[in-house]
C-alpha cells in the first residue's frame, strides 16, 4: 500500500541539502572536553593578555616580588628577571627573558612542575607595553648548569629555580615584567579517564618583578 500523501519519508531531503544517513559521526567525549578546556584555558591567559581582569581582582592576585608562596605540591618564591638580546641557531635576535626565584616540593614524592604546552604550563609573562605573553622555553634548576635537573626532591630546603622565556626581538626591556603563577588544583583533569593529578585552576597570582638588563650575546 502506498504512503498517503500526508505521509513524509524519513530519508527524504531537500533537493539542495543531502540525504538522511542513519550513521552519523560523534565526536569522542575525551576529545570533546579536552578540547573545552584547552579553550577556556587560552581564553584565561588570552583575556589576561589584553588587560580584561583589571577588575577580576579575584582571579589574578598581585603579590609583591619576594613573596614566598604555596600552589599545589610546590613552593615558590620570585624576586627579578633578566633581559638579554641573544640570537638563536638560526641567527635570527631575540630577547631572553629569565625570571629567577627558587622552589621546592611540599609532597613526599619528586615531581616536576607542569611548564610547557599553553593549556598545561602553570607559568606564564607578559610584556605590558607591547601586550607581548608568552610561556616558558626551559626552565634550570639548581645553582650550576652542569647538573641541570627538573624534579624536585621531598625534603629538601627552596633550591634555585628559574623560568626562561624567549620573546620576539622588538621587546624593549622595560622597568618590570609582569609574571603569573597558577594555582593548582587536584582531581580529574579529563570526564573520560578516572585518572587524578595537579593542573591548572583558575586563579593565579601575578607578580611585577624588577628586570635587570644583561649585556647582548649575538655570536
Amino acid at each position: 500500500m502506498q504512503p498517503a500523501p500526508t505521509d513524509v519519508d524519513p530519508a527524504w531531503a531537500p533537493p539542495s541539502g543531502p540525504p538522511v544517513t542513519a550513521n552519523r559521526k560523534t565526536i569522542p567525549s575525551s576529545l570533546l572536553y579536552g578540547t573545552i578546556l584547552l579553550a577556556l584555558v587560552l581564553f584565561i591567559v588570552g583575556v589576561w593578555a589584553f588587560g580584561g581582569f583589571k577588575r577580576r581582582t579575584d582571579l589574578f592576585k598581585t603579590a609583591p616580588p619576594g613573596t614566598l608562596f604555596t600552589t599545589g605540591p610546590y613552593e615558590f618564591r620570585f624576586t627579578e628577571a633578566t633581559a638579554q638580546h641573544k640570537k638563536d641557531f638560526g641567527q635570527t635576535p631575540y630577547w631572553e627573558v629569565v625570571v629567577i626565584g627558587e622552589g621546592r616540593t611540599t609532597g613526599k614524592e619528586s615531581i616536576s612542575p607542569l611548564t610547557t604546552g599553553e593549556s598545561t604550563t602553570m607559568f606564564a609573562s607578559k610584556d605590558d607595553v607591547s601586550q607581548e605573553v608568552e610561556v616558558p622555553q626551559s626552565v634550570t634548576m639548581g645553582r650550576s648548569r652542569g647538573f641541570d635537573r627538573h624534579r624536585f626532591t621531598p625534603g629538601l630546603p627552596l633550591t634555585p629555580y628559574s623560568v626562561v622565556f624567549k620573546y620576539k626581538d622588538t621587546y624593549r626591556p622595560g622597568p618590570t615584567i609582569r609574571f603569573a603563577a597558577f594555582d593548582l588544583v587536584y582531581g580529574k583533569h579529563y570526564i573520560a579517564s578516572e585518572e587524578e593529578g595537579w593542573h591548572n585552576g583558575t586563579y593565579a597570582r601575578q607578580f611585577y618583578l624588577p628586570v635587570r638588563v644583561l649585556p647582548e650575546a649575538m655570536y
